[in-house]
């Protein structure tokens, strides 16, 4: 039996799936802003601080992981490699905590009264501001996506995460866990503000967001670990590593996981709901939104763990290989 993978920890886990839930959210939120703002103003306030949040408690879990945590937050120092995907990304990271910031900030309504009390043009420059800071926080939140599932496969000699379609992977699953999130924020907060009827045209909106974003993961996945199980690699102990790590997944001792949290719970679930939801048009499907977004949000959680534990080293199969061999 392989053994799972232990050198990086739950923290690293839990930075892949906040990091990218919070991308995904705030992608969302930046949509709804562009779509009708009159309407989802407190879904937006919302999910930008969700989205802010995410992004900062999911950097510090990453540095907690570091032996000297206080020397991570230097690192920022030695990114001088201009066209390396690792320099760009972190500092995608870093943008992005201070536009996601910017843009709570700027749709807090307190902090907005308060400002136009003292400065009489503030509306209008907060209206430019926000405009700029939702279009480029649409942009960092793709690469931010994108750059969570890099981090992994940057790591050596692991196949299952050396592969392109990984960070294709966990950039969807972002997505898919960030309308999860605004769908609940949605359902919690705007109900009583705007009534049924006007919060209807942006639940019917992430509802489609649901749909189209779980066929395309689902396809993905299937892409994904087909390749790891047909083993591509030229190299006899990278593709048979990057197999096993697949079997494992599928097959082995986390597929109980795999297919109940990250299938049924988090691709099955939502999609289902939003399908049902589409068709009901009712008031109650709300309520059915929120389970499906849950179940998105604990198999969107889940993937990244199991990714993590399935990460089988190539070295240290073929190194054990060889030993049953001779």
């Amino acid at each position: 039996m392989a053994e799972l993978q232990s050198v990086w920890g739950w923290q690293p886990a839990l930075y892949l799936f906040l990091g990218g839930m919070g991308a995904g959210a705030f992608i969302t939120a930046a949509v709804l802003y562009f779509f009708d703002k009159k309407n989802n103003e407190k879904t937006i306030c919302f999910a930008t601080w969700a989205a802010t949040i995410s992004l900062i408690v999911g950097l510090l879990l990453l540095l907690s992981e570091l032996t000297n945590p206080l020397r991570g937050m230097l690192l920022w120092q030695s990114f001088s490699n201009g066209s390396s995907w690792m320099t760009f990304g972190a500092w995608a990271v870093f943008a992005a905590v201070i536009v996601f910031g910017l843009m709570a900030l700027l749709s807090t309504r307190k902090l907005v009264v308060a400002a136009t009390k003292k400065w009489k043009k503030f509306s209008k420059v907060r209206s430019q501001a926000r405009n700029v800071l939702a279009a480029l926080g649409i942009v960092l939140g793709v690469v931010v996506a994108v750059y969570t599932g890099v981090l992994l496969m940057s790591a050596p000699g692991v196949p299952l995460w050396n592969t392109l379609l990984l960070p294709c992977l966990f950039a969807v699953s972002a997505l898919d866990t960030g309308v999860a999130l605004v769908e609940i924020i949605a359902v919690t907060v705007e109900r009583k503000q705007v009534g049924p009827r006007k919060a209807s045209k942006a639940h019917r909106l992430l509802k489609r967001f649901v749909v189209v974003l779980v066929l395309v993961e689902l396809v993905v996945l299937f892409v994904f670990l087909n390749t790891m199980l047909s083993g591509s690699s030229d190299n006899a102990a990278v593709a048979a590593t990057g197999a096993l790590s697949a079997d494992l997944l599928m097959w082995g001792t986390l597929a109980p996981f795999f297919w109940g949290l990250v299938v049924a719970c988090g691709l099955v679930l939502p999609l289902v709901a939003a399908i049902v939801g589409l068709a009901a048009r009712s008031k109650s499907s709300d309520s059915l939104a929120v389970v499906g977004a849950s179940g998105a949000l604990l198999g969107g959680c889940a993937l990244r763990f199991l990714v993590l534990m399935a990460g089988l080293h190539a070295d240290v199969v073929a190194n054990a290989v060889a030993t049953l061999i001779h």
